[in-house]
């Protein structure tokens, strides 16, 4: 008798150890939860930590890296940033959006004719309407640049 109630004893403490281990365990999802709850906080390096946890569990899911890349912006790491996005549509590239981001990177680095790129890639998986006069007015605006810094080479090459 007494040998069974030890045993039993034996069983509740390991259990008490282990289950807790067990329910409490995070796994990508909940790193990414937590990741999404810093950026909503604006505290853009923890949100980093967390989504790179998340990727380190399951670095095939494109939009951990979506939202790291976006807290990434936040902290003017462009590089790091458009790295994401550029790995986020190698694993799913019909990701619009992604494209769209990446777009406006690299607008921000004055890349105008990759911008024009990108958008262009964009725009015939977009079915929205209005989302596809948003990428439009994108693409002429990203054209307009693109020729202004050509046209700018061409009259600092003749001075």
């Amino acid at each position: 008798m007494r040998l069974r109630t030890y045993h039993c004893i034996l069983i509740l403490c390991l259990a008490s150890i282990v289950i807790p281990h067990i329910c409490w365990s995070s796994n990508a999802e909940d790193y990414f939860r937590e990741g999404y709850v810093a950026s909503m906080k604006r505290e853009w390096n923890l949100a980093i930590d967390f989504y790179n946890k998340s990727i380190d569990l399951d670095p095939d899911n494109p939009g951990f890296y979506i939202q790291r890349a976006s807290a990434y912006q936040m902290t003017d790491r462009i590089d790091d940033a458009i790295s994401d996005y550029e790995t986020a549509l190698k694993l799913r590239p019909d990701y619009y959006l992604a494209m769209e981001y990446l777009a406006s990177l690299y607008e921000t680095k004055n890349e105008h004719s990759k911008a024009l790129e990108v958008y262009n890639q964009a725009l015939p998986l977009v079915r929205d309407s209005k989302w596809r006069s948003i990428i439009q007015w994108k693409i002429s605006e990203a054209r307009k640049k693109s020729t202004n810094i050509r046209a700018d080479k061409g009259r600092q090459k003749n001075r």
